[in-house]
């Protein structure tokens, strides 16, 4: 279960931040997750929960957005929009397209309290 050490990343980031932005909590998370970056939300849920015990985001509200990906086909040129590895080209049909975007996660907006 990978959703663990990312979590458990989160709560380091989140420290870090603390220092040098001066918060004493944090109170909400927002995460921005790639369709496929092959993390597992309700995993990620549970395991944030146990991260956070006795840390500055103990207790925090963790939301998660879906974003979705980007390629462009090999075959036209064109970007695309996708929701799988294997979905073909909407424009031309072909499986050959470059991912370019949707496989990241990021922290998109943190509430604090100092």
């Amino acid at each position: 279960m990978h959703e663990l050490s990312i979590a458990e990343s989160i709560i380091e980031l989140l420290e870090e931040h603390a220092v040098t932005h001066k918060f004493k909590k944090v109170t909400k998370i927002i995460l921005e997750i790639g369709v496929l970056a092959g993390i597992e939300k309700s995993a990620l849920f549970f395991c944030f929960d146990v991260a956070a015990q006795n840390s500055l985001a103990e207790g925090a509200e963790l939301l998660i957005e879906d974003k979705l990906a980007q390629g462009v086909c090999q075959n036209c040129h064109l970007q695309v929009t996708t929701t799988g590895w294997y979905e073909p080209c909407p424009y031309c049909g072909q499986l050959l397209i470059n991912i370019t975007e949707g496989e990241q996660m990021k922290i998109k907006s943190l509430e604090v309290e100092n």
